[in-house]
């Protein structure tokens, strides 16, 4: 196959996955190892993760580093076939950043998967066995915990309340979280941020966005 055949057959690939194409995705179409190395050298594809290319001349997509993190999850399977998160979501901060909200620190992607399967570096794979489908959505093309279920793992992992409480506040604003649901959803964390037993779901909302220099809505 020479290289015009080759970018051919990555061209559907790559237009349905942000430019993006994986060694086994490629090997499927029919292009193999020493074809992408071709490729490469000669500028048409650019190295942008392990067994992970970029065709060369497509805009850098947003959040690149995690959606070659994602990709790598399942590298044998189109990003469009894998929308119902079976393979790989984007969680915790990397969830943030994907939904806009926050101000979390960046550079490890956080997702829930198999953690038998060997991940990047700088990915951390949590046990995906208790998440629950309804709360998986999709943003920019990529399987993402809804804001409700992030703040929630947020929480379990114990980030500081002023973090998340930004995570709230923006949410609020944004109106991507019912505060009702969502309080019903934290009200489990209220003790491990120091709160009495009796405190709400409510109580704790007030507290993050406390912590975070934000005001309670009225209720």
């Amino acid at each position: 196959m020479d290289a015009l055949e080759a970018l051919v057959a990555l061209g559907r690939m790559t237009a349905e996955q942000w430019g993006l194409v994986t060694t086994e995705q490629a090997r499927q179409v029919g292009v193999d190892r020493a074809s992408l190395a071709t490729l490469t050298r000669s500028g048409l594809l650019v190295v942008v993760g392990t067994d992970v290319f970029q065709l060369a001349g497509t805009p850098p997509p947003a959040h690149l580093d995690t959606k070659v993190a994602w990709l790598q999850l399942a590298p044998d399977t189109a990003a469009w076939q894998r929308l119902d998160g079976m393979t790989g979501v984007i969680s915790h901060s990397s969830a943030c950043r994907l939904h806009g909200l926050g101000d979390l620190p960046v550079g490890t992607v956080h997702v829930f998967g198999d953690r038998s399967r060997p991940a990047g570096p700088d990915v951390r794979v949590h046990d995906m066995s208790g998440l629950d489908p309804a709360h998986i959505t999709v943003v920019d093309g990529l399987p993402v915990t809804a804001v409700g279920q992030t703040v929630a793992d947020l929480l379990r992992a114990g980030l500081d309340g002023g973090h998340v409480g930004g995570v709230v506040a923006d949410a609020a604003r944004l109106g991507l979280v019912d505060l009702d649901t969502l309080a019903r959803q934290i009200a489990v964390f209220t003790s491990a941020y120091g709160l009495p037993e009796s405190a709400s779901g409510h109580d704790l909302i007030s507290l993050l966005l406390a912590n975070a220099g934000e005001q309670a809505p009225a209720r």
